[in-house]
């Protein structure tokens, strides 16, 4: 089923959750970025890898401090050690030589606990600015893929770190769990539309985001015998004149990937509180 399908269907599953026997509750649209943060990226934002995010959202408010919110978002994230030098123009830390790269979606699902830093009621004149934080936890899916020979290759099957040597297969789950954590803004724009501005940073429990975790090469010649494909795009140096013999350092297993969604939330109040003259 396609991204846009998924959302849609589960709009549906949204509103009818937050429909039964709530206080105030929203329905809304999330647009915004989406970024990754490991292996094949700088510890800080970096704008060519930043890429579309979207989703759905609903919000049940126990009062107008605490309120829940599940969301379904969708975002791509990519990283590639060509951002960061090359022979003509070398990055200090020589991350051209490595030449990976990859790209994935990011399905999410997730509940999550707000906390507003001061009263929000929406379409009140008195509590219609909060500031709030939040966190949860949140079920994903994800799925790196590269460029190879003009097609488009999945890299979890291949196991391109030797998870499939010795007649054992130690691939990463492509399904995780991660905690949401982030803040936002709220304002109510009048007549029960919500405008947002919010940050989410996502503390993951795997290191192959991006494909990449282990520091050493496997080795890459039983890889060749086993799928020459996976060997090929285990070690990419050869694509940019680095020798084989000078593989070294693929990844740095002593930090988990991260992704972050940051963007706007647009948003409707279907039930005010009783106290909306405030």
């Amino acid at each position: 089923m396609k991204p846009f399908k998924i959302l849609f269907t589960a709009a549906a599953l949204v509103a009818t959750v937050f429909t039964a026997n709530a206080q105030d509750r929203e329905a809304g649209i999330f647009l915004g970025t989406a970024q990754y943060q490991g292996d094949l990226s700088r510890s800080q934002i970096t704008l060519s890898e930043t890429k579309p995010g979207f989703g759905i959202l609903g919000r049940y408010y126990f009062n107008p401090r605490v309120n829940l919110k599940g969301a379904l978002s969708y975002g791509w994230i990519a990283g590639d050690d060509k951002n960061y030098g090359s022979a003509t123009d070398p990055d200090p830390d020589g991350r051209w030589k490595r030449n990976l790269n990859f790209r994935s979606h990011i399905l999410e699902l997730s509940g999550q606990v707000e906390v507003n830093l001061l009263p929000f009621i929406s379409n009140s004149k008195r509590y219609r600015f909060a500031p709030y934080v939040f966190t949860g936890a949140s079920l994903y899916h994800f799925n790196p893929k590269t460029d190879y020979n003009g097609s488009t290759v999945a890299l979890q099957p291949l196991g391109t770190e030797g998870q499939l040597l010795n007649g054992q297969d130690k691939r990463y789950n492509r399904l995780q769990g991660s905690i949401p954590y982030g803040f936002g803004i709220k304002y109510s724009l009048g007549n029960f539309w919500n405008l947002g501005l919010e940050v989410g940073q996502r503390k993951t429990f795997t290191d192959y985001l991006d494909d990449v975790s282990g520091r050493g090469y496997p080795n890459l010649d039983e890889m060749r015998a086993l799928n020459p494909q996976a060997a090929d795009l285990s070690f990419r140096g050869d694509e940019v004149g680095i020798p084989e013999s000078q593989a070294k350092v693929r990844g740095d297993n002593t930090d988990l990937d991260m992704y972050i969604y940051a963007g706007f939330t647009i948003t409707k109040t279907i039930r005010r509180f009783t106290c909306t003259n405030f």
